[in-house]
């Protein structure tokens, strides 16, 4: 069957780590335009999302052709297969990609949709190497040229501003979460801590680890599951031998097992702080993940956190870096499991209503709608 749905080249540098499953749920979630994904190279260990173009690997000869290829503004890489498919819109995902992807945008005179999700904001513009003075050069032709600039939240959104963008081409965009899931079961609900994300400085797993062990004698031996895997993963686990708490670490696993992990758990906590590169939470897609399976959460309020997480309502927020306060909060959901329960059903309600991706995606589907009548009328 002929698909006559409108086109949108979806660009991905690196097609898909396995962090990035808000990319995939979305492109799931599109029903009236047909994604072409496009991009510069496919990591094998990454999300099975096949591009439909994205050339060049990881070895040496590799990396030197798209190099040179980049510096041409890949001109005969993609353009045999935009001119036979018929885009009529471009959609960049993070400010990098969108940055690669423009000349080809520009040479097709084709409008360019770019969504920034977070370090592209936050760490990448002020690098002070090379590469952090390129990526702001081509940041100020990316904010001239695109139609649309989507940010993940409102926080993004002021980062965004205070880049330079011009504010009428800024929409606030959530992406939103897969939701059709059976409702978890209360009487299958453990009691415990879980932690979903990688083990890297910013995720404050050291943070959950000195929470837990200054809580009161009863409630230290509250088991603690670590989903994810990174750099620090052997330092942490040290820290919590060193704690003596106990932590089970699962390492990278199916989306259906982090489901699975959520709902025999109790409290959501993942205390993300600024990283040392000034890298910081644009929103948390997690925290939404957790909220559904119906887990009161206990996190720092900093960046679009605020916005995932309602304090008081669907959790417990802390000033970031107060370990203290971080404790008290997930000694008093221990101590208060009513009241766990109802922050978690506060949570999921919430998402239920204001996150669910097909919704989400919709409301992205008719941005491509207006950025294509713009380019038509323009």
């Amino acid at each position: 069957m002929t698909d006559n749905r409108p086109v949108v080249a979806v660009w991905k540098s690196t097609w898909l780590p396995r962090s990035q499953t808000f990319v995939a749920n979305q492109l799931r979630s599109m029903n009236r335009w047909r994604p072409l994904l496009l991009g510069v190279r496919h990591i094998e260990d990454g999300l099975p999302v096949v591009p439909d173009r994205a050339p060049f690997g990881s070895s040496r000869l590799w990396r030197g052709v798209h190099r040179l290829s980049a510096a041409t503004g890949y001109r005969g890489v993609y353009d045999g297969l935009i001119r036979s498919s018929e885009p009529k819109v471009v959609h960049a995902h993070f400010g990098t990609s969108a940055a690669a992807v423009l000349p080809i945008a520009r040479r097709h005179h084709l409008p360019l949709v770019v969504t920034f999700h977070g370090y592209d904001v936050t760490s990448e513009p002020i690098r002070t190497d090379g590469a952090g003075r390129r990526y702001i050069r081509g940041l100020m032709e990316v904010f001239a040229y695109a139609d649309t600039l989507i940010a993940v939240s409102n926080y993004v959104a002021s980062r965004l501003v205070q880049l330079g963008a011009p504010a009428h081409k800024i929409r606030v965009q959530y992406t939103g979460i897969p939701t059709t899931c059976a409702p978890p079961d209360p009487g299958n609900r453990g009691r415990g801590i879980a932690f979903v994300g990688r083990l890297v400085e910013g995720k404050g797993v050291i943070d959950l680890i000195q929470a837990v062990a200054t809580l009161p004698g009863e409630f230290r031996s509250v088991p603690v599951t670590i989903v994810g895997d990174g750099p620090l993963r052997a330092t942490l686990q040290r820290a919590g031998d060193t704690a003596g708490i106990h932590m089970t670490w699962r390492g990278f696993v199916s989306p259906v097992e982090v489901t699975e992990v959520l709902r025999r758990n109790t409290i959501f906590c993942a205390p993300s702080s600024t990283a040392a590169n000034g890298d910081a939470e644009a929103f948390g897609m997690v925290y939404l993940e957790a909220a559904l399976q119906g887990l009161p959460v206990v996190a720092y309020s900093l960046g679009g956190v605020p916005e995932s997480v309602q304090d008081g309502v669907t959790g417990l927020l802390a000033p970031e870096k107060d370990v203290v306060t971080l404790s008290h909060n997930l000694q008093s959901l221990l101590e208060d499991p009513e009241r766990a329960t109802n922050l978690g059903n506060n949570g999921r309600a919430r998402v239920l209503r204001d996150f669910d991706i097909v919704n989400r995606t919709n409301e992205l589907e008719e941005l491509y709608d207006q950025a294509a009548s713009r380019a038509r009328n323009g």
